[in-house]
């Protein structure tokens, strides 16, 4: 920006050589207001770059004196600089810029403007922009597993500006998390780690320290909640995710399956991923009953690929893992064919809900302090339960119900 002001020449008649000779010594400044070192031309911003005043003084000669006055807040005149004319009758100074405010100058002679003998310039009025750090707010809500972008830039845009990125807990004080140097117009990206699997609601902000000003420019602040979200993901099953469940002469091949990726809700009060395969006809049903009981809060320990364990459903049950499909006979007894070689049926939280085999036995051994259904304990599935009515409303039959063989981990679609 380049402002300028002058005070006017009094006239003078060539009639009188008295005049002439008046006119030949008569005072003026003019007050030129350009900005330097600034990061857009024309431009003021706080705590960047300088004034710079300029201007002539008549009668050109060197050495006059020159003073540049500010108008307060305060609404009197301030001096801020002092220079004197050189052989051209031309100054020139500088002072950096300070804070944002609509700043007006004027050069004199020598002495405030606010004296009606001080010789002064015109009034040059300039602005000087607020520099700051804004964000663009991201979702208020993210699913606890996912690690959203916060996004934002500085004013003026400046490259290789240090940004630090803070996050608050809602009960605690800010802490920073990272810093980065800002990109082509300004710009600045984080990745928002904190807290992640919990569920728990922070805030998040960005700032820069202005050496000039001895201060931080902070950005607002925005709200993150990570919440429960189920988030499935369906894809054909493969034959290697069935490697060890499933065989020649099975009932039911892969791709005749669908694997099923979802966030659960863990005995450790954090989000986990899991996987369930399921018959490709029972995917909607399995996605609903579980996001119900997610919403609800129900609680899961494991759900892990049958496969880790090599197909085994007494190691996995020991494991107190969560599946579906598996083709192998019943688990104690060896003459019946399960209905998990199917994909229709779903074991939930084995340990915590054990079953009585026909032999006899409950399994898993882990879980026998939870063959008394009392008291209630997280995992342990029950007529009220979310997820079995939420099973159960989908078509599916509880083996809570059964008697003899009673199996609390076991959902089965039966229609």
């Amino acid at each position: 920006m380049k402002a300028q002001a002058s005070s006017p020449t009094p006239k003078t008649s060539s009639a009188k050589p008295q005049a002439q000779a008046q006119a030949s010594t008569s005072r003026s400044v003019s007050l030129t207001v350009k900005s330097v070192g600034g990061p857009v031309s024309g431009q003021f911003f706080e705590d960047i770059g300088s004034f710079n005043f300029s201007g002539t003084a008549e009668p050109v000669r060197s050495g006059q004196r020159v003073e540049i006055w500010y108008y307060g807040a305060d609404h009197a005149w301030h001096r801020v600089r002092s220079t004197s004319t050189n052989s051209a009758g031309h100054y020139s100074v500088s002072k950096p810029v300070t804070v944002a405010a609509v700043r007006q100058f004027r050069a004199t002679l020598g002495g405030s403007p606010a004296s009606s003998s001080t010789v002064k310039s015109g009034v040059v009025k300039v602005t000087v922009h607020n520099a700051k750090v804004t964000i663009t707010k991201p979702k208020s809500t993210v699913d606890s597993l996912k690690n959203p972008t916060v996004s934002g830039s500085i004013y003026p845009a400046m490259s290789g500006v240090l940004v630090h990125f803070q996050v608050r807990r809602s009960n605690g004080g800010w802490h920073d998390k990272a810093t980065a140097k800002t990109k082509a117009g300004g710009k600045f990206s984080f990745t928002f780690t904190t807290g992640n699997s919990l569920l728990r609601g922070y805030s998040v902000r960005v700032r820069r320290w202005d050496s000039r000003g001895q201060r931080w420019e902070t950005s607002g602040a925005a709200p993150i909640k990570r919440v429960k979200v189920l988030n499935a993901q369906v894809s054909q099953t493969t034959r290697g995710m069935v490697a060890d469940t499933y065989r020649s002469g099975c009932p039911v091949g892969p791709s005749k399956l669908r694997t099923i990726r979802m966030n659960y809700y863990g005995l450790d009060k954090k989000m986990h991923r899991g996987v369930l395969i399921v018959a490709a006809g029972r995917v909607k049903s399995v996605e609903a009953s579980f996001n119900t009981a997610l919403k609800a809060g129900f609680r899961i320990r494991r759900m892990v690929n049958p496969d880790h364990w090599g197909g085994s459903d007494t190691k996995q049950m020991e494991d107190d893992n969560s599946s579906a499909f598996n083709c192998r006979k019943v688990t104690g007894n060896p003459y019946a064919q399960s209905p998990h070689s199917y994909g229709i049926a779903i074991d939930v939280n084995t340990r915590e809900n054990p079953y009585h085999a026909a032999n006899g036995k409950w399994y898993p051994t882990s879980g026998k302090s939870y063959i008394k259904r009392t008291p209630y304990r997280q995992g342990m599935i029950t007529k009220s339960s979310s997820l079995n009515k939420a099973f159960r409303s989908h078509g599916y039959f509880w083996g809570g119900l059964w008697s003899p063989g009673t199996d609390y981990q076991h959902f089965e679609y039966d229609k």
